[in-house]
């Protein structure tokens, strides 16, 4: 090839060209083959699946079956004119369009003549819009066409997200599934580039490659054409991390160790190092992500995964803990101290959770509060069980003759704790602290956090970033101690605000409950009604009792 030859990215040049070629879509292939073969092919398809899986390379070939002059089994044979045109861009019976920028009522309006115009020189004309959920309002212009088209036309709609599409548009179309490859597709496809250019990668080189992909080809093959671009020389996972910014597997373990063990120098020394050599901390975060992912499911059971990182034999739960606390960093953080400044405070919430002692996980504190149950009980006797406080002290001042009915007499309590916790729950809430070990161990109901509800929203609200988050939502319902808080449908976009915002939530619910609870966000078209409204009109009462005093008017008093 001549070096004066503009250069060709390799998703273009390994585009594939023919059913045979794409990778990882065995299904939809072979319906898709069937459906030309047998002449049955829809005039509407839906392609959904995650960015570079190959929804746009199948509907170039789709438009090549159905203008293919010599087709076999289903099968364009990319070799005829019709074929060559449309590999090469020049049909103009094949229009592909991006609905991020043509999708208002006007641009539908435009788009209406061509559909009923008749082929130029192919046999059926082939839409192709990219994705189509940024469509909202054109489809109402659409619709009546998208539903009896002419017989020369299909439309093929491509998409990462179907929810975005109306269902009314759904029932007019045929979708098929496009799934994430697997590591050893992309990497498969990866050697074979590397052979045909004539270049050497070592495996760990190839295999990290397939796993930063995240099961999209085309991200693979960017990601090696950068690569390939930067020298001959051969191809290291070393060489990899440098020229793509990425942390070695060292650092990330390192710094997973510090939050996991509570150890924050150790960790803002990692972090230290990895301003030194100009990481970028955003996709180092997303390192430390997949690597407590691959972690937590190695430590789970007996088929550890190859990829995964080191972090010797700390218990799943604690290893959850961890992923909680960086998932609740925001990657986009702009303000001062930035993406950093949120994972030194997340590293030295960990030393002092480490300092206090505190349990990482529900079942550890449940484990915890076994052997401590006597210490916890005898420090604050009053408010677990008011009414029985003589009780255990009258065990305490008879000690040896009666032994039998002391022995039985403080197992009652535990069993018969939950009654009245129950009917005073607005007060156990008050109560953070103390009650913890022995609060973790018992359920949660919807009507335990309706009551505390205001005290939630006072302590999560204290942190400036979630309360206009927590502000927003209500409880409406729990599941086995996962509590469902819901936004109105009107501001849905709080959700994903709140699931970027998760650890900070979580522990304030920690907090003004005096236990861990699972917190799962939804929303809903109905907005319940907290039980302490009551309680703020008397709230708002007893106030202007305290500030007017006897100038209150009754009825009585106005003429």
């Amino acid at each position: 090839m001549s070096t004066n030859a503009p250069h060709r990215a390799i998703y273009r040049r390994w585009r594939a060209q023919t059913f045979e070629q794409i990778v990882g879509q065995e299904a939809t292939v072979t319906s898709l083959r069937h459906a030309v073969r047998s002449g049955r092919l829809a005039h509407g398809l839906l392609f959904v699946g995650p960015r570079g899986t190959g929804k746009t390379s199948t509907a170039r070939i789709v438009a090549k079956a159905v203008n293919c002059l010599a087709p076999a089994d289903g099968e364009p044979c990319d070799a005829c004119e019709p074929c060559a045109e449309i590999r090469e861009g020049r049909a103009l019976d094949v229009v592909e369009m991006d609905a991020a920028s043509n999708n208002k009522v006007e641009d539908m309006r435009d788009f209406l003549p061509r559909v009923w115009t008749a082929p130029s020189s192919l046999r059926r004309k082939v839409f192709i819009v990219d994705e189509v959920q940024r469509i909202r309002d054109g489809w109402d212009v659409l619709l009546k066409t998208l539903e009896e088209p002419p017989d020369h036309v299909v439309f093929i709609f491509c998409t990462t997200d179907a929810g975005g599409v109306r269902p009314a548009v759904l029932s007019r179309l045929q979708r098929f599934d496009f799934t994430r490859l697997t590591e050893a597709q992309i990497a498969g496809k990866l050697r074979a580039i590397l052979a045909a250019d004539g270049r050497e990668a070592d495996d760990a080189a190839v295999a990290l490659l397939a796993r930063l992909a995240d099961g999209g080809m085309r991200d693979a093959e960017s990601m090696l054409d950068q690569l390939l671009s930067g020298g001959d020389e051969r191809l290291t996972a070393d060489r990899v991390r440098d020229q793509l910014g990425l942390a070695d597997d060292e650092a990330v373990e390192a710094f997973l160790a510090a939050l996991v063990d509570g150890d924050p120098l150790v960790g803002i020394g990692v972090l230290d190092a990895l301003d030194e050599r100009g990481r970028d901390l955003r996709a180092f975060v997303e390192q430390c992500v997949d690597a407590l992912r691959r972690a937590i499911v190695a430590a789970l059971g007996p088929a550890a995964d190859r990829g995964a990182v080191s972090l010797g034999d700390r218990a799943p739960s604690a290893l959850a803990a961890a992923a909680r606390r960086l998932v609740g960093a925001d990657p986009s953080r702009a303000g001062r101290g930035g993406l950093r400044f949120e994972l030194e405070l997340e590293l030295l919430e960990a030393g002092e959770r480490r300092g206090r002692g505190d349990a990482p996980h529900p079942a550890a504190l449940a484990a915890a509060a076994v052997p401590s149950v006597p210490a916890a009980t005898a420090s604050p006797p009053p408010p677990p069980t008011p009414g029985r406080g003589s009780r255990p002290a009258a065990a305490a001042a008879t000690p040896a003759p009666p032994a039998p009915p002391p022995a039985a007499s403080p197992a009652p309590p535990p069993a018969a704790s939950p009654a009245p916790r129950k009917a005073s729950s607005p007060a156990r809430v008050e109560v953070a602290a103390p009650a913890s070990s022995g609060a973790a161990a018992e359920p949660v109901d919807l009507q335990e956090i309706l009551a505390a509800w205001p005290r939630i929203v006072a302590v999560v609200g204290e942190n400036p970033a979630v309360k206009p988050i927590i502000a927003t939502c209500a409880p409406i319902g729990v599941d086995d101690g996962v509590v469902t808080v819901a936004f109105p449908e009107a501001q849905g976009f709080l959700k994903e605000r709140a699931e970027k915002r998760r650890g900070d939530i979580e522990r304030g619910f920690d907090v003004a409950l005096g236990r861990r609870v699972g917190i799962r966000f939804a929303t809903s078209n109905v907005v319940p009604a907290l039980p302490s409204e009551e309680r703020d009109a008397q709230h708002l009462l007893d106030e202007a009792k305290r500030i007017f005093a006897d100038d209150i008017a009754g009825v009585g008093d106005v003429d």
